[in-house]
């Protein structure tokens, strides 16, 4: 039990400092987390709730400030919760306090969890009906760090009786994604053509146009995929056939927004002035895109450009 003074000395002398030579931090590591939300879930599965919850409030009063571990708490407790054979009289003060856990995870300096946790309570104010403080909560949310976010928003717009707004957040959403994964797909068949999987390639191409067409999508962007498995094999003939049928689709858009995924988008322009803003970039794509070059000698080509 050294003297107080000397507590400076013996940490220059150990090469630390007077925290980690009194064992004091405000924050686990990831890892401390990790094995002690474990050991929180393995004392609830041996013994009872009451038991992990209460090894839970220890360490919290322990780290008062560590935000990752209150966090990674309230999941690991709020799920233990839900499969805890216990009355719902004796469930609801347990709920309390894990909200609490969320709420004040909402309020910490660590963007990322604050966020999380505002999801969480965003989710949980919805399930009871408060659309008030649901929506408090998804506004504190940026689009960006929370993907979920316009999922839940449309769910609230949804109970609230706005459907036509939660189905244009719905919409734009599929809308959104059906172009990523189509645009994802486009990159990776040519990358299997170049392994020699050629059936997997054949198979993605397929199932790209197949889904855009599923959906009443704009059949140009059908034939991108196909477009891309063509032109990696160096098939002329094919190649030249689809680029006509694109061009044909860019020329007359026929029904381009007619899927049921626009239903409630804003129809400000038409489909062909639409359509037509995608020619231009076709057009020099095809006069100058290297991939394009086994084509340019072929009267083919020309012809298409030409027409």
């Amino acid at each position: 039990c050294p003297d107080l003074t000397l507590l400076p000395v013996l940490a220059r002398l150990l090469k630390t400092d007077p925290n980690t030579l009194l064992s004091f931090r405000e924050n686990m590591t990831d890892r401390e987390v990790a094995l002690f939300t474990n050991s929180v879930a393995e004392k609830i599965r041996t013994g009872t709730f009451a038991e992990g919850f209460s090894l839970a409030m220890e360490k919290l009063r322990e780290y008062p400030r560590c935000a990752r571990l209150r966090h990674t708490l309230a999941m690991v407790l709020a799920g233990a919760l839900m499969m805890a054979d216990l009355p719902e009289s004796e469930k609801e003060p347990y709920r309390a306090k894990i909200t609490a856990l969320y709420e004040e995870v909402a309020q910490s300096d660590n963007p990322a969890l604050a966020n999380r946790a505002r999801y969480m309570l965003a989710s949980k104010y919805l399930q009871q009906g408060d659309c008030t403080h649901a929506q408090e909560q998804l506004e504190q949310m940026p689009d960006s760090e929370v993907p979920d976010k316009q999922l839940l928003q449309a769910d609230l717009c949804a109970k609230q009786g706005n459907t036509a707004e939660a189905a244009a957040l719905l919409e734009r959403l599929a809308l959104n994604q059906l172009s990523e994964t189509l645009m994802i797909v486009t990159k990776l068949v040519p990358l299997l053509e170049k392994e020699g999987r050629a059936q997997q390639a054949e198979q993605l191409a397929k199932a790209a146009q197949a889904q855009q067409e599923a959906y009443g999508l704009w059949q140009y962007s059908a034939y991108i995929a196909p477009l891309e498995l063509a032109v990696a094999r160096k098939d002329a003939a094919e190649s030249l056939r689809i680029l006509s049928q694109m061009l044909d689709a860019v020329i007359s858009p026929g029904n381009l927004l007619d899927s049921p995924l626009y239903c409630h988008q804003p129809r400000s322009e038409t489909p062909e002035r639409v359509a037509k803003q995608f020619l231009p970039p076709l057009l020099a794509d095809l006069e100058t895109n290297p991939d394009y070059s086994f084509l340019r000698d072929d009267p083919g080509l020309a012809h298409l450009i030409a027409n």
